[in-house]
């Protein structure tokens, strides 16, 4: 229970509570240009280590863009930083939105125009419709169900969700779900919250083909006009993006489009060639 406590008493570094966001600038207007300006980073738990080194990158609004490299190349670690779960330190290079420094917003705010859904999504042991509405807490019942018809998963909601009764019949379906069916309400959520920059890391990787192709479409048309960074092993969304980064083992070695890193024959070309192209 002391080595519980003492996680739970640790002050956060980062200010993302509301009170402490206060007089920082507001995030309701940004289009959702991201650029990394000279970015060097290392877990503050492995300092030694750099799993950033020198990143330069720049997204324009609307765009979809792939993160390509293998285990360990720093992938998931730069959308760790557009969600300010962790800082770049000062004198480390800077992450900007809308062309300010990504530490100058207020954080609260800037995480409601951010949607993030990840391979393993949480869960929550209330019914689909409230763990819908963790997407934007203040929906409307009507907001969430408006929500699972856009990714058709309506049929998950049954009466007994409406009425946000929460009985051992809930907790079964909801610890019974799919795979597929959990990816689909982290999803929801994304389509409820309706975000200006979208992050998606290794959602349907873990999935089978069925599963993964009902997915496919609801973030297709959930990515129109938002700013948009994959990460996938899954080639055939991969070549659909408008440009592809390479990492390195911490560092961009290619980009451009699928068609012009094949024709590089490198270090793309490598992965395309030694993965399970689909």
């Amino acid at each position: 229970m002391k080595s519980f406590y003492s996680v739970i008493n640790t002050k956060s570094l980062i200010p993302h509570f509301k009170e402490e966001n206060v007089n920082k600038l507001s995030p309701d207007n940004i289009k959702g240009k991201i650029e990394f300006k000279h970015v060097f980073f290392a877990y503050p738990l492995n300092p030694e280590r750099i799993a950033l080194k020198d990143i330069n990158m720049t997204i324009n609004p609307g765009e979809k863009v792939s993160i390509v490299g293998y285990s360990g190349s720093g992938k998931s670690c730069l959308l760790s930083l557009i969600n300010r779960f962790y800082d770049v330190e000062n004198g480390n290079g800077e992450i900007l939105i809308d062309g300010v420094n990504i530490k100058d917003y207020n954080l609260y705010e800037l995480r409601k125009k951010i949607g993030f859904v990840w391979q393993e999504p949480s869960i929550f042991k209330t019914s689909v419709l409230e763990n819908i509405r963790y997407g934007k807490i203040n929906a409307t019942d009507e907001g969430c169900i408006e929500a699972a018809k856009k990714t058709d998963i309506l049929s998950l909601l049954e009466k007994d969700d409406i009425d946000n009764s929460i009985d051992e019949k809930h907790r079964k379906k909801i610890f019974g779900l799919s795979g597929g069916e959990k990816q689909k309400i982290a999803v929801t959520r994304i389509v409820l919250k309706d975000p200006v920059i979208l992050l998606l890391d290794g959602v349907t990787n873990a999935l089978d083909k069925e599963s993964e192709e009902d997915i496919h479409k609801s973030l297709l048309e959930l990515s129109k006009n938002k700013t948009t960074i994959i990460i996938s092993d899954k080639f055939d969304v991969i070549r659909k993006c408008d440009k592809i980064f390479v990492l390195d083992k911490g560092r961009i070695v290619e980009q451009g489009t699928h068609d012009e890193l094949m024709k590089l024959k490198k270090r793309y070309y490598t992965i395309y060639k030694y993965s399970n192209v689909s």
